[in-house]
């Protein structure tokens, strides 16, 4: 009767002990996972900083580069102002000046709502709103008369070029 219980033992035994392989390697598994995710996390890491020395070097050179197109601008509409004239074109593109619209700015509302005309408004049930463009209308159809409350802000003069394109045919514009 010892014989079997000797057995029981023995493979008792040896079960511990792969039980305690299969811990031990499992346990090896999961510090290897856990390198692996760290080793994950430091790539990204190391290529979010990468990208912000990319973004930076790109920043410093291209403000070097706008800092000089915005010089020669200054340049040509300097230029164009000098000429008097309005618009140039050039064989690499053209230069122009132009006045903006004026702008229409109710500074009153109460005021406006008490003079204004059908044709000032837009009318949404139990709401009125100004209307730009029927001010704007109304204002030249009176000669320049103001309706109170309302001012006008002059447009400013804007300078832009347009750029011939060479490569595909398209022209790229830009205002300053």
């Amino acid at each position: 009767m010892n014989e079997p219980h000797f057995m029981d033992e023995l493979l008792e035994e040896i079960e511990q002990q792969e039980n305690l392989q299969s811990e031990a390697y499992c346990d090896i598994v999961l510090a290897e996972i856990a390198s692996l995710e760290t080793k994950i996390q430091d790539t990204f890491t190391l290529a979010e900083e990468e990208q912000t020395l990319i973004q930076d070097f790109a920043l410093r050179r291209t403000s070097k580069l706008q800092e000089r197109i915005d010089f020669l601008s200054r340049k040509l509409e300097s230029y164009l102002r000098e000429s008097g004239n309005r618009t140039l074109s050039l064989p690499h593109g053209a230069i122009k000046i132009r006045k903006k619209q004026d702008k229409v700015e109710i500074s009153d509302m109460q005021e406006f709502l008490l003079h204004a005309s059908p044709q000032m408004l837009n009318t949404i049930p139990e709401q009125a709103k100004p209307d730009i463009a029927g001010i704007k209308s109304w204002i030249k159809m009176t000669g320049g008369k103001l309706p109170p409350g309302v001012r006008i802000i002059e447009g400013q003069e804007s300078f832009s070029y347009k750029l011939k394109d060479n490569t595909n045919g398209t022209d790229t514009t830009d205002e300053a």
